[in-house]
Order: C-alpha cells, then sequence, then structure tokens
C-alpha cells in the first residue's frame, strides 16, 4: 500500500511538471498564430513612400522666420524691437549673442523692406543675421532707433 501511495505521489509530482511545461509551449503556438494571423492580413499602419515624400517636403520646404542676432562687444544696455505691429520682450545686452524672433514669415519669392524700431537705451548694439553675408551694424540707441531691413526670401529646405 505504501508503494502505492509513493508511486500515486511521484506521478502527481511528474504531472504538475509537466503542465507549466505543455502551458507555455501552447502560449508559444497561439502566439506564433497570432503573429503569422498578423503578418498575412494584408493591412499595413505603416505610411507609404508617397507619403512619407509628402511629408518631407513640407516639412523641408517651408519659410522660416524672420530672425536677427543682437550682442554687445563693449557696451550694455536693454532694448526692445518693434515690428509690423510686435513688441518683442527685453533684451538685456551681453556679449553673446541673442536671437530676435519676429512673428511674420521670410518672404516667399520677393525681397521684403520693413523698418524695426529698436526702442530702450543702448551704446554699442551689434545687429547681425544668421543667413546674410556681411550683416555687421553697430549703434547707439538713446531712446528709439530705426532699423530698415530687407528681408531676403528664404525657405528652411
Amino acid at each position: 500500500m505504501q508503494n502505492a501511495v509513493s508511486k500515486g505521489q511521484t506521478e502527481g509530482q511528474g504531472q504538475r511538471k509537466l503542465s507549466p511545461m505543455i502551458a507555455g509551449v501552447g502560449a508559444a503556438v497561439i502566439a506564433a498564430g497570432i503573429t503569422i494571423a498578423v503578418m498575412t492580413s494584408g493591412t499595413s499602419t505603416s505610411p507609404t513612400t508617397s507619403d512619407q515624400a509628402a511629408v518631407k517636403d513640407t516639412r523641408q520646404c517651408q519659410l522660416i522666420q524672420r530672425r536677427l542676432l543682437v550682442a554687445t562687444d563693449h557696451g550694455s544696455g536693454t532694448v526692445r524691437f518693434r515690428a509690423s505691429g510686435w513688441l518683442s520682450p527685453p533684451f538685456n545686452l551681453t556679449k553673446e549673442p541673442q536671437v530676435v524672433v519676429f512673428p511674420l514669415l521670410r518672404p516667399d519669392t520677393d525681397p521684403v523692406p520693413e523698418t524695426v524700431m529698436i526702442e530702450g537705451n543702448a551704446t554699442d548694439l551689434v545687429i547681425t543675421s544668421e543667413v546674410v553675408v556681411n550683416s555687421h551694424t553697430v549703434v547707439d540707441v538713446a531712446g528709439n532707433y530705426q532699423y530698415n531691413v530687407i528681408w531676403a526670401p528664404r525657405k528652411g529646405c
């Protein structure tokens, strides 16, 4: 009788060890089946080549913002920029160039002249551009200064 009980316990333990293995194999078979079904279903969530090209073209060839760089080499001061009904926050001048981003975009085809009023008090205000070669102006501002700029057509592509 004791042999029968021992044998029953051994068989029961063997069955318990086998069950997790069978469950694992079953899960793998189910996962493989789902993977095959998804791969052969014909639906795709990735964009087509033409969709990718359209996104690339619109992203790369957009007009860019009107921007100037301002700094000072030897002076100091605080200035604001006014153009097209917009007034910038104050810029405390340092030797490190700061970017003034105007709300309007650069023109598409023809150059556009614009008068930018610089308001505040500053000595040796350096005005340059990131994209215009040989664009370097140094002025003193005592109240208001009229800065005339011609925005050349520029696209980001």
